[in-house]
């Protein structure tokens, strides 16, 4: 009897052993994601994101008093939600809280409050299209003066570069399929020893009919002493293109119509890795026949080093039609 009660307990213990060991040796049942605008470099290893410890960031609460406070004619801390968003850039991985409030059928908002520093980095109004106008009733000289009047009053004018990446955008009503007076984007890159980033800096629409911000988003990620070395390129920006449009035949073959357009100087902080220097850069937008048949017209961009003249990114992409 007392055998078989030892017996008993042997077996029972090492299934308890087995089941402690496949507890602790199972794969992951699924990984924080990564924000969608990161982009890992080869160079380096895929971080992976971790939630700050208690006590590292603001509460829920906190994030949605600020976001009231800064659209306190949308927001209200009674009717908000909030959403912890884990995000990779230049300072490293941090989070933000995304503040939504859609409690009103005029206005609806998205605000977005870094989770440590309780700075409000962005927000986007919504309002129904129904009933808007069909042309605009602000142009895009008023829209970039009030883009900079916003920032102006914000205190953010302070190492910016002038407007750049101005276009509009009309408005389709999915039900209806009119076409209504839509909003100006305007893009100001932050500006690191007179050149331009990429990534870096803040992007205003302002409403085309009532001059309205209809959505702010700043980054201001990147460490300046990464940006090292001479700001004059070696390379020209014809040589750069010429480079770009030989590694986009060889690569995608032969793109009738291939065109590039006004390459710039650039930081290509999207391009660089977590540490170390940034690429110095041509920024060269370019298109083809393909690309300007589409509905709406796309502009890719390659991305040219300005000192040894190596193509860092060249993406082009054609949908199938077999």
């Amino acid at each position: 009897m007392t055998k078989k009660f030892v017996g008993t307990l042997l077996v029972l213990c090492i299934i308890g052993i087995l089941i402690v060991a496949g507890t602790q040796f199972a794969g992951p049942a699924g990984i924080l994601p990564i924000d969608p605008a990161f982009t890992p470099s080869s160079e380096t290893t895929t971080p992976t994101i971790k939630t700050p410890a208690v006590g590292d960031n603001i509460t829920e609460a906190e994030a949605k008093a600020i976001a009231a406070a800064a659209l306190p004619e949308i927001v209200r801390v009674e009717t908000a939600k909030v959403r912890l968003e884990h995000t990779q850039d230049g300072r490293g991985e941090h989070c933000l809280f995304e503040v939504t409030d859609y409690n009103s059928t005029v206005k609806q908002a998205q605000v977005w409050v870094d989770a440590q520093t309780r700075e409000v980095t962005g927000f986007a109004v919504h309002i129904p299209d129904q009933g808007r106008p069909a042309d605009p009733a602000v142009t895009m000289a008023e829209a970039c003066t009030i883009a900079e009047e916003f920032l102006a009053d914000r205190g953010e004018t302070a190492g910016l570069a002038a407007a750049v990446g101005k276009h509009y955008s009309p408005h389709t009503i999915e039900r209806t399929g009119e076409t209504v007076a839509g909003h100006y984007t305007v893009d100001f890159p932050r500006s690191i020893r007179g050149v331009p980033c990429f990534w870096d800096g803040c992007t205003i629409d302002v409403d085309a009919v009532t001059g309205e911000i209809r959505y702010y988003y700043r980054i201001w990620s990147l460490d300046a002493t990464r940006c090292k070395g001479d700001t004059e390129p070696v390379i020209t920006a014809e040589d750069a293109e010429e480079r770009a449009g030989t590694y986009l035949r060889e690569t995608y073959g032969d793109l009738p119509g291939l065109a590039f357009h006004s390459a710039t100087l650039v930081w290509a902080d999207c391009l660089a890795p977590t540490t170390g220097e940034v690429p110095f850069a041509w920024k060269i937008p370019f298109d083809d026949d393909y690309d300007r048949s589409l509905d709406s017209p796309r502009t890719d961009i390659a991305f040219v080093d300005a000192r040894n003249g190596t193509v860092l990114s060249c993406n082009y992409y054609r949908r199938s039609t077999a």
